[in-house]
């Protein structure tokens, strides 16, 4: 009698390390709002008390696009070099850093938040090519001239940090973004969530368009 290798097949589900994250939340822990999540898709893990350490995932996976073709351009991928996206993704985590401070610091409590922010909460992502960029994060040339400093000062900030993650969701304050208008710390972590990815798979497209 034959047997059917494909139904006696069966899937073995990875093995899952107590603490580890995975994109529905922490390993043993419950279930992370979104707000969380994206702290720990930037961070990686956190301390015990769920402060924010100087070494966090996003400025590994900046720094080690450091090291590609930063020439590279695709255009009808981006009117942007490899470089640039890069350069743009760490003048906007300084952006994202700023305004996280100023919320932190109770700056306008009563701001509110506007139509394009409520549409990145409740779709959690940005659409390609519809908003230009906002002109203090424009890149330059998307060198390591240009580069290099911005990689160097966002290290000395990361040491500095001293926000925990209670402190930032029970934070009352504000911060103004241009379009989206007052968010505040956790809506700013988001924000910052979603634009890193936006801009790392833009960096993909490139890599793989130039293939």
């Amino acid at each position: 009698m034959a047997i059917d290798t494909k139904s006696e097949t069966k899937k073995v589900p990875p093995v899952m390390v107590s603490g580890e994250f995975t994109e529905t939340g922490v390993v043993g822990q419950p279930p992370m709002d979104r707000m969380t999540r994206s702290v720990y898709r930037l961070w990686g893990t956190l301390g015990d008390d769920r402060r924010l350490h100087r070494s966090p995932t996003f400025a590994d996976e900046l720094a080690e696009r450091c090291k590609g073709n930063l020439g590279l351009r695709v255009t009808s991928v981006s009117k942007w070099s490899f470089g640039k996206q890069l350069e743009h993704l760490y003048l906007s985590t300084h952006y994202v850093l700023d305004r996280l401070s100023e919320a932190m610091a109770g700056q306008n409590p009563s701001g509110r938040m506007g139509i394009y922010g409520y549409g990145l909460l409740v779709g959690g992502f940005i659409p390609r090519g519809v908003f230009p960029t906002i002109p203090p994060l424009e890149p330059v040339s998307g060198t390591l001239d240009h580069i290099g400093p911005l990689k160097e000062s966002l290290a000395k900030r990361l040491e500095q940090l001293a926000w925990d993650l209670s402190e930032i969701k029970a934070s009352t304050g504000r911060s103004r973004h241009p379009r989206m208008k007052y968010m505040s710390a956790s809506q700013w972590l988001f924000f910052g969530d979603i634009h890193h990815r936006h801009h790392l798979a833009i960096m993909r497209d490139i890599l793989k368009a130039a293939d």
